[in-house]
C-alpha cells in the first residue's frame, strides 16, 4: 500500500472515501435539570476539523450520527454518499472508542479499519482523518496509523490458488494536526517498516514445518541482513559443538542430518557511539513433536508457531535496521532446531552439561526450548557482554492458563527493564503482563543426580522455567523473559491482524529499542 501525509483542506480532497475518526464522548454529570432544547442535541460532537463537512453537507451527517444511534464507540462506523457535495466520494465515521488512554492503539486499529471499511464500499483509494485529542505526539500518532494501514492489507495467502488480496485499499493518505508534513512523513516511514517486521514475524510463525527448516530459517535472516542492512553470521552444527552448546545439539539430534539446527547471528551497529548494547534471543523450534515425550496429536498441531520467538526477533531486527536507532547497539540470535523423534533422540533421564557448565537431567523432552535458550543465552552472554538480554519464547502453556491467550509474561528481577518493556508493548499495542520470579519454586528444579533437572511440578510452570533460565545469565546483564506463548497465534482477527500468526513481539522489541536511543 501506498501511504502518504495528505493536505488538510477536508472539503477540496479528491478521494473516493474520506474516514474521519471520532472518539466516544466523555461520561458527563446529568444536569439537575434538562430542556427540550438540550435534549435534542445530539449525543456527540464532531470535531471542529469536521464540522464543515456537515456544514456542506446540509447538516446531514450530524442528522445521520443521530438517527443511527452512532456514539464513536470503538467498531461503531457509519457511511454515506455525499454526492458530490464535497470531494469526497463518501463519508464514514469510524468509531475510536474512548480518548482518555494514554496510547496510540485507537490510531493503529481506527486506522485499519477505516481501510477494512473503505474496501467494502469498493475504494481503491482512502484519506484518513483521526482527531489529535492530545493523549501522545502527533506525530506518533501518524506513525500507528501507518502501521495499521499497512498491516490491514496483510494476508499469508502463499498455498491459497485465490490470491484475492485482503483489502482492495490501494493507496491511503493520513491526515493529522499538529505536526509538519516532514515529520508526518518520517512518521508514516517508521510505521511502514515497524509493520514490516510485524508481518515478516507473521509469515514465519504462518508457514509450514516443512517450508522453514532451521537451515530454511537462517537463509531468510540472510536475506533480512542483506536488505536492512545487519551483519549476519550463521553457526552450523561443526561450530555449534565446538562452542559445547551440547542441550542445543540434544534437542536438535533427532532431526539430523536431514534438518540440523542453526544459530543465526545479527547486528546492528548506529553511526556515532555507542551507550548502549542490548541482545535480544529468540527461540527458532521450527517444530515440535514433544521428542520421546511425544505430544498428543491435537496438542502438536499447531507446534509450528514454536519459533514465534526466533520469528519475533528477526521483524524486530528488520524494523531496527531500518529505523536505524542512535547510540544504541543491537545483536540477535535465533536458536533455530527441531525437535524431532527417532533412534538417535535424547531420552527422559540423561543428563546434559551445558554451555556454561551446568549439568542439567532431562525429565521431559518436551521442555525442550528451555535448554535451546540456555546454551544461546549463554553464549551471547560470554561473547557481546551485553547491558541487557532480553529472551523471547513461546515457553509454557503454564503462561497461557495464567494470562490467556492475549498477553505475553513478562519476567524481570530489574523493574525498570520490566516497565520499559510493558511501556514499549502498550505503545504498540501488545498487552505484557508481569510475572513473580519465585524464589521458593526453585526447589522443583532439585535433582538428585545432576544440577537442576528441566522442568518442575505442574503448577507455577512459568515461573520455573523463567528460573531455570535465569541460572544461564547469573547477573552477567539486566535481563528480562518473554513468554509469548498465548499471543504468538491470533484465534480471532481484528482490523490488522488476521487468525494466525500474531509476529507478536515484534513491535515491542522495536520501540524498546527506539526508546533507549
Amino acid at each position: 500500500m501506498i501511504i502518504k501525509a495528505g493536505g488538510q483542506e477536508a472539503l477540496q480532497l479528491k478521494t473516493d472515501v474520506l474516514a474521519v475518526g471520532v472518539f466516544a464522548n466523555k461520561a458527563t454529570k446529568p444536569q439537575k435539570k434538562t430542556t427540550k432544547k438540550s435534549a435534542s442535541k445530539p449525543a456527540l460532537s464532531l470535531a471542529a476539523w469536521a464540522k464543515p463537512l456537515d456544514k456542506a453537507l446540509g447538516g446531514l451527517l450530524l442528522k445521520e450520527v443521530e438517527i443511527q444511534g452512532f456514539k464513536g464507540n470503538s467498531g461503531q462506523s457509519l457511511s454515506l454518499h455525499t454526492h458530490g457535495k464535497i470531494g469526497a466520494q463518501k463519508i464514514i465515521l469510524v468509531g475510536l472508542g474512548s480518548s482518555e488512554g494514554q496510547d496510540a492503539q485507537p490510531y493503529r486499529l481506527g486506522a485499519a479499519q477505516a481501510v477494512h471499511l473503505a474496501s467494502q464500499q469498493g475504494a481503491k483509494n482512502v484519506t484518513i482523518y483521526l482527531p489529535n485529542e492530545g493523549q501522545i505526539e502527533a506525530a506518533n500518532q501518524v506513525e500507528a496509523m501507518a502501521e495499521g494501514c499497512q498491516l490491514s492489507t496483510y494476508k499469508f495467502n502463499k498455498y491459497l490458488s485465490d490470491k484475492t488480496p485482503r483489502v482492495q485499499v490501494k493507496k491511503a493518505h493520513l491526515i493529522q494536526t499538529g505536526v509538519s508534513a516532514s515529520k508526518a512523513s518520517a512518521a508514516i516511514r517508521r510505521g511502514q517498516q515497524i509493520a514490516e517486521g510485524v508481518a515478516l514475524a507473521r509469515d514465519l510463525v504462518n508457514e509450514t514445518p516443512e517450508g522453514l527448516s532451521p537451515i530454511e530459517f537462517a537463509k531468510r535472516a540472510r536475506a533480512v541482513g542483506r536488505k536492512c542492512g545487519l551483519a549476519v553470521t550463521v553457526m552450523d552444527e561443526k561450530k555449534l559443538a565446538a562452542e559445547r552448546m551440547q542441550m542445543l545439539l540434544a534437542v536438535s539430534r533427532a532431526s539430523s542430518p536431514y534438518r540440523p539446527a542453526r544459530v543465526v547471528q545479527l547486528r546492528y551497529r548506529p553511526t556515532g557511539k555507542i551507550k548502549k548494547h542490548i541482545v535480544f534471543v529468540g527461540k527458532g523450534l521450527v517444530f515440535d513433536s514433544g521428542g520421546l515425550d511425544i505430544k498428543p496429536a491435537a496438542g502438536m498441531l499447531n507446534m509450528k508457531l514454536d519459533m514465534a520467538g526466533a520469528g519475533c526477533v528477526l521483524g524486530a531486527m528488520s524494523a531496527i535496521g531500518q529505523v536505524k536507532p542512535k547510540n544504541v547497539a543491537v545483536t540477535a540470535y535465533l536458536g533455530c532446531v527441531e525437535n524431532g523423534i527417532g533412534g538417535n533422540a535424547y531420552h527422559p533421564g540423561d543428563i546434559l552439561k551445558s554451555r556454561k557448565g551446568i549439568t542439567v537431567e532431562v525429565n521431559n523432552t518436551d521442555a525442550e526450548g528451555r535448554l535451546v535458550m540456555a546454551d544461546c543465552i549463554d553464549y551471547a552472554l560470554t561473547k557481546d557482554k551485553p547491558d541487557v538480554l532480553i529472551d523471547v519464547a513461546t515457553l509454557t502453556g503454564a503462561c497461557m492458563v495464567a494470562l490467556g491467550d492475549t498477553t505475553a509474561g513478562v519476567f524481570s528481577r530489574q523493574q525498570d527493564l520490566a516497565e520499559a518493556i510493558k511501556g514499549a508493548g502498550q505503545e504498540a499495542g501488545e498487552d505484557f503482563w508481569q510475572l513473580p520470579l519465585n524464589d521458593r519454586l526453585f526447589g522443583q528444579l532439585k535433582s538428585d543426580i545432576a544440577d537442576m533437572k528441566n522442568t518442575g511440578e505442574r503448577f507455577g510452570g512459568s515461573i520455573t522455567a523463567a528460573l531455570f533460565l535465569e541460572q544461564f545469565v547469573d547477573k552477567r546483564a539486566d535481563w528480562a523473559h518473554l513468554d509469548i506463548a498465548g499471543p504468538a497465534m491470533a484465534s480471532k482477527s481484528n482490523a490488522y491482524t488476521p487468525k494466525g500468526g500474531a509476529g507478536f513481539g515484534a513491535a515491542t522489541l522495536t520501540r524498546y529499542v527506539m526508546g533507549q536511543s
